[in-house]
């Protein structure tokens, strides 16, 4: 051993190794300086390191196996030792290995002290309120099949992170788009608005739960907390844990958290396991929307009450899937939605009157079935003072107050919705009906063709058709209606029919007759079929869509836009129409 480390030392292998281990440590640093300012991608700290690994390797072995001599490189067995220069190479890596020591020496003293951060100031922490919760990585083995409770944990963290007055939590539909993304966190932090990231995985073994979570600036790439959680699978754990990191966020970014947020974080809304699990399938499937997965998650809402009839949560998941279901599968039935919705949002908010999502579908079922502003305002407005970042309390509220005329009021909500799930197609796409219901045209039509062009299957509400026909625009509502038939797979045909009619009527101001033929081939529903009327001047069809819509009570938009609506000036003066204004609760 002491042959080995003499021979190490006389050929100068650990001096190049002490010498090229400072200017390794140099060079990182300094990339550590370069990455963020030149916003370069993260992987490239990781590419300098390995490089720098190899080439110590390399530099290791040359030392050991070559020599610098006055006549050149030469291998080291080649070298006489009486006349070899390795002495004086020694010295001056001695000499090298002091000035890259100084240097070192230098940069630690200007980092700590000539440059000491200063403290974070309010603003500061006020743009790291504003938080994204990116969705969480499934780390479970495959036999756990544990992919929808890492979800459903996601899903879960959000809402209780939502409870927090003083943070802005940006929206899962949003969030989700960051599923095994590439983009480093600069870039999903510029995307979202936000000023931080929170990042973090579940691993689900057996009877034991692991959840680990790290807060990162998403200006700065800089680590504000970490943490790792295990436990006991259980619901109180589930639940235990998610209140912690609420609290650890809210700490981290100094956000005030009221006695009452303590309280709502700190509760336990189901002792059930198999509830809960059932209850994170059903939430999974209900944002996904579409006839199939709003039943499949109607199925698993009734199996999470099933096993705990308490079960708020449950219930308003409930009530949400059947509000949403006329939206996507025309010919519903009405008085089962109206029904069903009531006594799931009853129950929900009679077993927790503070919870934002049950709170938020009972505004919606009232102003919908019961035409009742002032109650679904104030159901709406609560939501929002427990969890002011609740979509769907924010979305629909627009919608209320944009109805009644209040369109300033109405825009303000449909924006801070869009600022808290600002890659929902469906959010902006609300955002552009505010727009065309203040009359403020091209914005509606400039945010319309926005969405469709990233988003040619974008949901209901993303078409523009609607919005043009009330601007009497016919040949662009006429495309419109085209491109949005050949989205939701209607008859292309009859939407080329069916925007003839409405240009003809532009054209030469007689009233047209639309076929119950044509109707049915464009499958209209009743949400649409009195403005479709109203847009060929027909006037007795157009009253009978509107009585039809009230005494179904569906919620038909074109119903509820009766007061706002400038196709319907030509009958605004008729008197069923006064009286639906009246018996729908907008009289003036």
């Amino acid at each position: 051993m002491t042959s080995i480390w003499g021979e190490l030392k006389q050929r100068n292998v650990v001096r190049v190794a002490v010498a090229y281990a400072i200017v390794s440590w140099l060079i990182l640093q300094l990339t550590d300086v370069l990455v963020p300012l030149l916003s370069l991608p993260e992987w490239v700290g990781g590419f300098v390191f390995l490089l720098l690994v190899i080439g110590f390797l390399l530099a290791l072995l040359l030392s050991w196996a070559y020599e610098l001599t006055p006549e050149g490189i030469k291998l080291e067995g080649a070298v006489d030792r009486s006349e070899s220069s390795t002495p004086v190479a020694g010295r001056k890596l001695d000499f090298f290995i002091i000035a890259a020591l100084s240097l070192a020496l230098v940069f630690v003293v200007i980092d700590q002290y000539v440059l000491e951060e200063s403290p974070p100031t309010a603003e500061v922490f006020e743009n790291l309120r504003s938080i994204a919760v990116l969705p969480f990585d499934n780390r479970s083995a495959e036999q756990e099949n544990a992919a929808f409770f890492a979800d459903g944990i996601h899903d879960e963290l959000l809402t209780r992170l939502a409870k927090i007055a003083d943070l802005k939590v940006i929206s899962r539909t949003s969030v989700m788009e960051y599923r095994d993304t590439t983009k480093n966190m600069r870039q999903i932090g510029a995307e979202l608005g936000v000023g931080s990231i929170l990042e973090g995985g579940v691993q689900r073994a057996g009877d034991r739960v692991r959840i680990n979570v790290q807060l990162i600036d998403a200006q700065t790439d800089k680590h504000l907390w970490a943490d790792t959680y295990e436990r006991e699978l259980n619901t109180t754990n589930i639940f235990s844990i998610q209140s912690e990191i609420s609290i650890a966020i809210a700490k981290a970014l100094r956000a005030t958290l009221t006695p009452d947020e303590q309280e709502r974080l700190a509760a336990v809304p189901t002792g059930s396991m198999q509830a809960l699990e059932a209850y994170f399938l059903g939430k999974q499937l209900v944002k996904r929307r579409g006839t199939e997965s709003l039943l499949a998650s109607m199925d698993d809402f009734q199996i999470a009450i099933d096993l705990d009839p308490d079960f708020a949560l449950a219930y308003s998941g409930l009530a949400e899937a059947w509000l949403e279901l006329p939206n996507y599968q025309p010919g519903t039935d009405s008085a089962l939605v109206r029904s069903e919705s009531e006594a799931a949002t009853h129950k929900a908010v009679s077993l927790d009157p503070d919870s934002p999502a049950a709170l938020a579908t009972l505004g919606w079922h009232r102003l919908l079935h019961n035409f009742d502003w002032v109650g679904a305002e104030e159901a709406f407005r609560h939501a929002l003072d427990v969890a002011p970042t609740n979509v769907n309390a924010l979305h629909w509220l627009s919608h209320l107050l944009s109805w009644q005329g209040k369109h300033e009021e109405a825009i303000e909500f449909a924006e801070r919705a869009v600022e808290v799930d600002p890659l929902s197609s469906l959010i902006r796409a609300n955002l552009s009906y505010i727009q065309a219901d203040a009359r403020n045209w091209e914005t509606a039509f400039r945010l319309r063709d926005e969405i469709l062009s990233r988003d040619a299957l974008a949901p209901p509400g993303a078409d523009s058709w609607v919005a043009r026909l009330r601007a009497e625009r016919a040949e662009d509502a006429a495309a419109a209606l085209i491109v949005w038939a050949t989205a939701t797979g209607r008859s292309v045909q009859a939407a080329q029919e069916m925007g003839a009619e409405f240009i003809r009527f532009q054209q030469t101001g007689e009233p047209v007759r639309l076929s119950d033929d044509l109707i049915a081939r464009l499958e209209i529903g009743l949400s649409d079929l009195p403005q479709i009327y109203a847009s060929v001047g027909d006037t007795e069809s157009t009253v009978a869509a509107l009585q039809h819509a009230y005494l179904s009570r569906t919620g038909a938009r074109s119903l509820l836009a009766m007061k706002i609506n400038p196709s319907y000036d030509f009958i605004r003066d008729d008197s069923r129409f006064v009286e639906l204004l009246e018996q729908i609760g907008l009289a003036d």
